[in-house]
C-alpha cells in the first residue's frame, strides 16, 4: 500500500475508491454504516480547546481521553509502522495556512484491527498574532470495495445506500449538472431534489464563496476541476448561502466516475459533510484574537510580551512604545535587559519565578530611550501562544508614588519628632490634653487630665462629652456653652475658659481649658476639637486671697469700706426694683482711745478682733457687717420689712458689746453708740445720703449719753408764719 501524500496513482482501481469516497458511507449486514467520517478541530495554542465529532468512539473504538498527545497530526499514535515514515518525513513542514492536506494510511482500531483512512486537513489561521488551528476529517475507506460492488451490482442498494448516508452526495453528469441527490444533501442546501435537479455547479443560486470570503468561479469549483483534470479533490471548504439568507459551511470531496468496462469519464460525485461548527469556532477564535490584538494594543497600560529563556521583546503595545520612547520594530529587536537595570542573574531569575508561579509581581529600575531612569511596578503572567510559552508584563511607572511615599515616610518621621517634642512640652507644663468628636460626642484623654480630678484614665474610659460635662461645676455650665457657641460660630479664634471640675474627692479644681476646631466639614460645621487641660486650683487660691485682702479688713477680717460701699450700692438697686427696704447702721465704740491709752494697742487691737466676731454672730448670713476704720464698723441690713427688726437687732448689739471682756489678762469695758438710717424701697437714694443720715442719728446717740442707738428722723419743714 502506497501512504503519505495523496497522489493521482496512489490508489488502484480508481473508480472504485472514488465511488467509496463519494458516497462516504455504507451499510453492513446489520444496517450500520460501513464507511463514515470524522470531524475533529485542534487547537495548536491550548490543546484543551479542542474538540472531535461524537463519532470517534464509533469509527476507532476510542474515547477523547484514550488521546495522549493532541496536536495537529494526533492519530499519529495509532498509524500504521509501515506508514508512519511516509506521514512525517524529518524536517518537513505542515503545509502552508489554507492550503489542504489529504493523506491515506492505516490506523489500529482500538480492537486492534487496522482501518484504510484518507485525513483531509487545513492549517487555518486564528487571529493576527500567529495563533493558529488544524480543521480536518478522517474518513474509513476500509470497506470500499464492498460500496463499490453495491453500487453496480445493486440499483436498489445503491439507492437505499444515498438514502442513509449521513454525509450530502450529488452526482453530476458530465456536462456538469445535477442528475441526483440524497436527503443528507438536500436538507444541508435547503432544497428539494427538484430544485437541485439540473444545477449547474457553477449556478450563481448557490452562492459559493471561499474561507476567505471570495466566490468561487466555475473554474475553482471541485466538481468542474475534478471533471477537468479527471482527479479526486479532496478537502475544500466552501460557504453556501442557502434559500433562507443562512449560511452553511461544508467540507467537499469531488470524485470522478468512471465506467469500469471502458474507464470513460461518466461524471462525478460530490461528498460533502457540514463544518459549520467548526468554522464558526474558527471564527470566534478569530474574533477572540482579534478581540485580545485589540486590547493589548489600545491598552493604556504599558504591556510588554517576553521570551523568558532568550529574553527578546516579542511584542509590545502603543502604550509601551510611547513610555520607553522607541519604535515598535526597535523595540521587538531588543531584549530586556537592555531596558531593565537589574543584574541578569535577577531577571533570569525573576522570569522563571512568573513561568512557575504562574505570576509574579516585581519591582525594577528601567532606562527610557532618552536614558531618564523609572521605577516600574511590573505584573507578570505565563500565556502560552503557539504552543510556546511567552511573560506577558504589565508596567507601572511607580516613579511619582515612589517619590511621595519617601515624601511620606520624611513628613511621618519628622512629625514623630514633632509631636515627641509636643508631648516634652506637655509634660513639661504639666497640662491635660483632650479631642472631642463633635459628630459623635466620644472625647479621647490623656493620663494627666483624668489625674488633676483625682481619676485614672481606665477610671474615666470611655470618656464622652456628656461625662464632661457632668463632671463641670453647674454655675459654669452658661459660661462654657456661650465660649463653645462663640468659637464654632468664627467670632472668637479659640475657646478660652475657666471653670470648675469637680474632683474624685467632692472637692472643686478650677482648670483652664484652651481649645481650637482643627477639622470642619465643607459646609461649615464643627468636627474636631482638640485642646490643652491645665490646673489653676492654686493660682485662684491665690487670687481669691488677694482679692480679699484687697476687699478685707487686715485686722478683723471683716469687709473694708471699699467692698462695703459696693455692697451698699448693689443693695440699694436691688432693694429699690424689688421695693424693699435698706438699712444702714454705723457703730462706733465708747471709750476705746482710753483702753489704748491705759493698756495699750496691742490690747486694743485685740478688743476690736472680738468685738468683730461679737457682731458675726448677733446678724443673719445674708447681712453685711464691715470695719470702716478705728473702732467704727457698719452693717447693712437688707430685705428688711419693718425698721423693728434693726431696732431689736441694734439692742442686741448694744448688750453683746457691753459686757466686760478678758483680753491679754486684762478686764476691758467699752460701749458702743450706732446710728441708723433707712432707705424705703419705694425712694430712690444715694449711698452717701444713706451714710450721711446714719452718721447724723450716731451723732444724736452720742449726744444722748451713750451705749445706744437712734434712728435718723428728718427735721420737720419749719413753719414760716
Amino acid at each position: 500500500m502506497k501512504s503519505g501524500f495523496r497522489q493521482d496513482d496512489s490508489v488502484q482501481n480508481t473508480s472504485e475508491i472514488a465511488e467509496g469516497v463519494a458516497l462516504g458511507a455504507a451499510l453492513g449486514d446489520d444496517g450500520a454504516p460501513l464507511v463514515e467520517s470524522l470531524l475533529y478541530f485542534i487547537d495548536l495554542s491550548c490543546p484543551a480547546k479542542s474538540s472531535f465529532s461524537p463519532n470517534l468512539k464509533r469509527m476507532l473504538g476510542y474515547e477523547i481521553a484514550d488521546i495522549a498527545d493532541i496536536t495537529a497530526n494526533w492519530w499519529m499514535q495509532f498509524a500504521h509502522p509501515d506508514d508512519i515514515a511516509d506521514l512525517a518525513p524529518d524536517g518537513a513542514p505542515y503545509p502552508a495556512c489554507n492550503a489542504a492536506l489529504t493523506r491515506r494510511f492505516r490506523l489500529r482500531h482500538k480492537d486492534g484491527h487496522w482501518l484504510d483512512v484518507v485525513d483531509q486537513a487545513m492549517k487555518v489561521p486564528c487571529g493576527k498574532t500567529g495563533h493558529f488551528a488544524v480543521v480536518g476529517t478522517l474518513s474509513n475507506l476500509t470497506l470500499h470495495r464492498k460500496i463499490s460492488r453495491a453500487l453496480y451490482g445493486s440499483n436498489q442498494r445503491y439507492q437505499h445506500l444515498l438514502e442513509t448516508m449521513p454525509d450530502g452526495v450529488v452526482v453530476y453528469d458530465i456536462e456538469g449538472r445535477v442528475v441526483q441527490s440524497n436527503p443528507a444533501a438536500q436538507d444541508l442546501l435547503g432544497l428539494s431534489a427538484d430544485q437541485l435537479l439540473g444545477r449547474d455547479s457553477f449556478d450563481p443560486k448557490w452562492c459559493s464563496i471561499d474561507p476567505s470570503g471570495a466566490p468561487f468561479t466555475s473554474e475553482k469549483h471541485p466538481a468542474m476541476v475534478a471533471l477537468r483534470d479527471r482527479v479526486p479533490v479532496y478537502g475544500v471548504v466552501m460557504g453556501i448561502r442557502r434559500p433562507d439568507n443562512s449560511q452553511v459551511w461544508v467540507r467537499i470531496n469531488a470524485q470522478p466516475l468512471f465506467v469500469p468496462a471502458t474507464d470513460t469519464l461518466d461524471g462525478v460525485v460530490v461528498s460533502f459533510s457540514d463544518v459549520t461548527e467548526l468554522k464558526n469556532a474558527e471564527q470566534a477564535m478569530s474574533e477572540r484574537e482579534n478581540l485580545y490584538r485589540q486590547m493589548f494594543d489600545r491598552n493604556p497600560a504599558v504591556k510588554l510580551l517576553i521570551d523568558p529563556v532568550s529574553g527578546k521583546i516579542v511584542d509590545a503595545n502603543k502604550a509601551a512604545c510611547e513610555f520607553y520612547g522607541y519604535g515598535y520594530d526597535v523595540l521587538r529587536s531588543m531584549v530586556i535587559s537592555q531596558i531593565n537595570l537589574s543584574q541578569d542573574g535577577t531577571i533570569t531569575k525573576s522570569m522563571q519565578d512568573a513561568v512557575n508561579n504562574g505570576s509574579a509581581v516585581f519591582s525594577f529600575k528601567h532606562r527610557l530611550a532618552n536614558g531618564a531612569v523609572r521605577d516600574v511596578r511590573v505584573n507578570s503572567g505565563r500565556i502560552m501562544l503557539n504552543g510556546q510559552e511567552y511573560i506577558n508584563s504589565i508596567v507601572f511607572d511607580v516613579t511619582e508614588r515612589n517619590e511621595y511615599e519617601r515624601r511620606l515616610i520624611e513628613a511621618n518621621r519628622q512629625l514623630q519628632i514633632e509631636r515627641q517634642r509636643l508631648d516634652e512640652i506637655i509634660r513639661a507644663t504639666n497640662a491635660g490634653t483632650w479631642e472631642w468628636n463633635i459628630q459623635t460626642g466620644d472625647m479621647r484623654l490623656n493620663e494627666r487630665w483624668a489625674e488633676i480630678i483625682g481619676y485614672t484614665l481606665e477610671e474615666l474610659s470611655p470618656c464622652s462629652v456628656d461625662r464632661w460635662i457632668s463632671l463641670c461645676h453647674p454655675d459654669d455650665i452658661n459660661t462654657i456653652n456661650a465660649l463653645l457657641t462663640r468659637h464654632f460660630d468664627h467670632e472668637i479664634d479659640q475657646f478660652d475658659c475657666e471653670y470648675r471640675l469637680k474632683h474624685k474627692n467632692g472637692s472643686w479644681v478650677w482648670v483652664l481649658d484652651r481649645g481650637k476646631v482643627f477639622e470642619w466639614s465643607d459646609d461649615g460645621a464643627p468636627l474636631r476639637l482638640s485642646g490643652t487641660h491645665s490646673d489653676i486650683t492654686p493660682a485662684k487660691e491665690i487670687e481669691e486671697r488677694i482679692r480679699h485682702m484687697a476687699l478685707s479688713d487686715p485686722l478683723t477680717g471683716l469687709a473694708n469700706r471699699h467692698q462695703f460701699d459696693d455692697r451698699l450700692l448693689s443693695a440699694i438697686e436691688h432693694c429699690t426694683n424689688a421695693s424693699q427696704n435698706v438699712v444702714l447702721m454705723l457703730l462706733d465704740l465708747d471709750h476705746f482711745k482710753s483702753v489704748n491709752d491705759t493698756y495699750g494697742h496691742p490690747v486694743g487691737d485685740a478688743l476690736l478682733v472680738d468685738v468683730a466676731q461679737g457682731l458675726q454672730a448677733q446678724f443673719r448670713g445674708g447681712d453685711f457687717i464691715a470695719r470702716l476704720g478705728g473702732d467704727e464698723f457698719a452693717v447693712l441690713l437688707t430685705d428688711v420689712a419693718d425698721i423693728a427688726i434693726a431696732k431689736k437687732a441694734a439692742e442686741r448689739v448694744i448688750r453683746e458689746i457691753d459686757r466686760p471682756r478678758k483680753i491679754e489678762g486684762n478686764t476691758v469695758h467699752v460701749g458702743v453708740s450706732i446710728g441708723i438710717s433707712i432707705n424705703s424701697g419705694t425712694t430712690d437714694i444715694l449711698p452717701k445720703v444713706l451714710y450721711r443720715r446714719a452718721d447724723r442719728a450716731l451723732y444724736q446717740s452720742k449726744e444722748e449719753g451713750r451705749n445706744t442707738f437712734r434712728v435718723y428722723q428728718p427735721t420737720p419743714a419749719k413753719n414760716n408764719k
